[in-house]
């Protein structure tokens, strides 16, 4: 096991050191991708003019251009200039001609076949000429999928190293989104020693990512809860200090969680769209702890149907 670990974490050096750098639009110049796109205005519920009419979902298709963290570049299906959209409105982004590679790990992840899986997405960023690689946007997504594999699989080390590798650069809010956060409080022991050796570190997603395993540990608990509390309040990167809001809720009491459930649901309502889910699996995992039957089944009934972005910890409908 430390052999292989060892061994993926060099291939993780070589593709993050190498391959992210060195190409930004290089492969596959032609690929066409679906995106959605959140509405620029919500409707809100104290809105008379909006409170009925809420406004769709922006869906387009066509060539991307660029992703970073400020907006995305596409040109859209018969059009000849690109659009330009800020990237914070961005949930879905869908290759409609997916790699066999790609295609091959993505299945072994649905499989919940964890260790094909990572050995496959990290393949399919980095056995190839840099030339042939996806876009880094695309690398970007792939490898944050390789790191909810390696969690799922019990490899800690292996899953902070890549979130650590990710962050050295800007990531954009949907990859940020996928971010090996522990939402259902289910973090196996195997993952404490991981977490604590990498608390310390400087990348804040790393920290924000350790921190939410080690609140299942007894020992680590409440030094996790104040790294959370912490992150939340920092402003140096606005996204993580929102995540660690939401994570920073499972260390009120049980009674304050219930007393404050509306207020809680409606913070939820106010994020990005496109970090709305993780925390969604929260709420909805606590209600059900909580014993809160009619808040438990209208969020899980909402995850299953009308779940705002794509996540590895969705629940399915039992019924299909």
């Amino acid at each position: 096991m430390k052999q292989n670990q060892l061994a993926v974490l060099l291939t993780l050096s070589c593709l993050f050191t190498a391959g992210f750098c060195a190409n930004r639009c290089c492969y596959s110049q032609d690929a066409r991708y679906r995106i959605q796109l959140e509405p620029r205005q919500r409707a809100a519920a104290n809105d008379p003019e909006t409170r009925w009419y809420a406004s769709p979902v922006k869906t387009v298709t066509g060539v991307v251009e660029q992703i970073d963290e400020h907006q995305i570049s596409i040109l859209v299906d018969g059009q000849t200039i690109a659009q330009r959209h800020s990237a914070a409105r961005l949930i879905s982004l869908e290759p409609l001609d997916l790699p066999d590679d790609q295609r091959q790990a993505i299945d072994a992840f649905g499989r919940q076949a964890y260790t094909d899986a990572l050995t496959g997405l990290i393949r399919s960023v980095s056995e190839k000429e840099v030339s042939q690689r996806p876009p880094v946007w695309r690398q970007q997504w792939l490898s944050m999928l390789a790191s909810q594999a390696a969690m799922r699989s019990g490899r800690g080390e292996i899953s902070l190293e890549l979130v650590n590798q990710l962050d050295s650069r800007p990531l954009p809010q949907v990859v940020v989104a996928l971010l090996p956060i522990d939402w259902t409080g289910t973090a196996e022991a195997t993952l404490f020693d991981s977490a604590a050796k990498m608390a310390s570190s400087p990348s804040l997603a790393v920290k924000l990512v350790a921190a939410s395993w080690l609140l299942r540990s007894p020992k680590y608990r409440p030094a996790a809860e104040t790294a959370i509390k912490r992150l939340s309040k920092q402003s140096d990167r606005p996204v993580i200090a929102m995540l660690a809001t939401q994570l920073a809720w499972q260390t009120n009491s049980p009674a304050k969680l219930s007393e404050d459930f509306g207020v809680w649901r409606s913070s939820i309502d106010s994020l990005p769209m496109s970090l709305q889910t993780g925390p969604l699996i929260l709420i909805s995992s606590t209600a059900r702890r909580l014993g809160l039957k009619d808040e438990s089944k209208a969020l899980n009934l909402s995850l299953i149907h009308a779940a705002p972005t794509w996540h590895p910890d969705l629940p399915t409908d039992d019924r299909r």
